[in-house]
């Protein structure tokens, strides 16, 4: 009786055994399941956020280019060059000492 004992418990000890290695390896494989999930969702929100950053640089750029031009405008904006020439072109005014030839 006593080697079907030692039986037993060498069955009983490499099946405890067996079931830690089982258990790990279901540890470790729901660990790295959970990693690559974390990984994958942020490769996915780092690509979204370079889409973004590069369609607000190309925006930065659009409303830069157009403060440029406002910015211009104002700098001649209140010179009597400027004015007169919007009052010749937009409102087709004339000074007092141009000569008018009308065409027939």
């Amino acid at each position: 009786m006593s080697g079907r004992r030692s039986t037993e418990k060498v069955k009983t000890k490499m099946s405890r055994a067996a079931l830690t290695r089982m258990i790990f390896s279901g540890v470790l494989i729901v660990v790295l399941a959970v990693c690559f999930t974390i990984f994958v969702s942020q490769e996915q929100e780092s690509e979204r956020l370079l889409r973004k950053h590069e369609e607000l640089a190309a925006e930065k750029a659009e409303l830069e280019a157009i403060n440029s031009e406002l910015e211009q405008l104002l700098s001649i904006g209140g010179t009597p060059e400027y004015i007169e020439r919007v009052a010749r072109d937009s409102l087709g005014m004339v000074a007092p000492e141009d000569i008018i030839i009308e065409e027939k």
